[in-house]
């Protein structure tokens, strides 16, 4: 925490809160992701590492980046890139979107996907809550929460 602001809350759920932060001496502008530890299983806790070590080998423009995570006495915090705007929202409040917006989003999350199943990782959680959109309309997948890395090779 002692190279982090945090700024706002910026959302909430289940798992914990998203606060709007800013990287100290910096100035970078992220997400910090904190995730509670209190009530969670050995399992959970489990899947949490994972999702984390899942996030820390993915390099992709339609990938949310996670920059940092660490934990403290009472919380995991992921620090990621921030992202403007969620799918879901903007479809909740325009609606509709035109024809060439969908296909932009679609290609951008068709080449995120790919991304993923080449490095033998599964999202297993797609859905508008999950898409960000970054700047310049850049679209962002996140929440590997479900997220699975496979282990076994591809049948030949």
């Amino acid at each position: 925490m002692e190279n982090y602001h945090v700024i706002d809350l910026i959302g909430e759920g289940s798992f914990g809160k998203v606060y709007k932060g800013r990287r100290k001496f910096t100035g970078q502008i992220t997400a910090m992701k904190f995730i509670m530890k209190h009530g969670k299983s050995e399992k959970d806790i489990r899947n949490l590492r994972q999702e984390i070590e899942i996030l820390q080998g993915l390099r992709h423009e339609n990938i949310i980046q996670m920059l940092d995570s660490f934990e403290t006495k009472t919380d995991f915090c992921v620090v990621m890139e921030f992202a403007h705007g969620e799918l879901f929202e903007i479809l909740e409040d325009d609606r509709d979107l035109p024809e060439e917006v969908v296909q932009k989003v679609a290609k951008q999350l068709v080449r995120a996907l790919d991304y993923l199943h080449s490095n033998r990782v599964i999202h297993r959680d797609m859905k508008p809550q999950n898409i960000l959109i970054g700047a310049n309309g850049i679209v962002k997948l996140c929440d590997f929460g479900f997220a699975r890395a496979m282990s076994c090779k591809p049948w030949s």
